[in-house]
């Protein structure tokens, strides 16, 4: 064998190995992820968890647990599928999930920053608490969130009265505390049209680009008005669906933090800046800088 094949051989075994240890870490994060919302399950309805993760991928199937659920995304944009529907939250904001609510959370492939708590909270059906609710913050929401996270991971009504009686006040409060709360950004309604799928999946793949009905019923061999049937029997909207989808990804842009305002509009497929700035407003209630910066 001549050096050249030994060392494309060396080569192919270490990549084998690096992908049987890439799937054993995937597996071990799986199992961990099971344990930790086993755990969760069986705490003390008194007692409040709390967990902190480092700047990593998130990707947890479905699942549900027996309290609430409240993430506040320190950076970077988590994504939310719940109820039938998809919903990301930006930075600096907040994920309400209700006890036994079925949810995923993914990161789609980018790294966030997570603080998460998880609380029993004596609600009613009725009661706005209950429901799945993504909440903007101000300096005194995100002070409280992380000196309450700054006391370790459990806090118990035992142990720590004080601390308990103010957590749990400080969450019943919350959302009538939080600027915004109205604001809630659906990025993507799942149809239940299989024949819809592919063609969603093309206007995620070329959102930067010039988007039409007729450019899209021709790349699928369909006819405008059957397209257009397509997308209203799903509950879509065509233009609606790509404004909120072009939303979403300037959104994420701008929490990264490495584009102007000018140079995400034209990279999420607007053809002007005040175009970009009228959807922004008209679908967040805010301008992008105000609304990045929670002014």
């Amino acid at each position: 064998m001549s050096c050249k094949s030994k060392l494309l051989f060396l080569l192919r075994i270490y990549t084998l190995r690096n992908n049987i240890t890439n799937i054993r870490q995937k597996l071990t994060m799986n199992t961990e992820q099971q344990e930790y919302i086993s755990l969760i399950n069986r705490s003390a309805p008194d007692d409040i968890l709390i967990k902190k993760t480092g700047w990593e991928e998130i990707n947890l199937q479905g699942h549900a647990h027996k309290k609430f659920q409240i993430i506040y995304t320190l950076s970077g944009t988590l994504h939310v599928e719940t109820e039938g529907a998809n919903y990301f939250v930006p930075e600096k904001h907040i994920a309400w999930i209700p006890e036994n609510a079925s949810h995923k959370l993914s990161s789609n492939s980018r790294q966030v920053s997570l603080i998460i708590f998880y609380v029993t909270l004596n609600v009613t059906p009725d009661d706005s608490k209950s429901r799945f609710s993504i909440y903007s913050t101000n300096a005194i929401i995100a002070e409280n969130m992380k000196f309450i996270a700054s006391k370790g991971k459990l806090i118990t009504q035992k142990e720590q009265p004080d601390l308990y009686n103010f957590t749990l006040s400080f969450f019943n409060l919350l959302p009538q505390m939080s600027p915004g709360a109205d604001v809630l950004l659906k990025t993507l309604v799942i149809p239940n049209d299989s024949r819809l799928h592919p063609i969603l999946d093309y206007i995620v793949e070329h959102i930067h680009e010039e988007l039409n009905m007729e450019q899209i019923a021709s790349q699928y061999n369909l006819s405008v008005r059957n397209l257009s049937r397509l997308f209203h029997t799903s509950g879509l909207h065509f233009s609606s669906y790509v404004n909120h989808l072009r939303i979403t990804r300037a959104i994420e842009l701008l929490t990264d933090g490495e584009y102007t305002v000018q140079e995400i509009a034209y990279r999420v497929g607007f053809n002007t800046p005040n175009n970009f700035n009228r959807v922004f407003k008209q679908i967040t209630g805010k301008s992008p800088k105000a609304y990045i910066t929670g002014i």
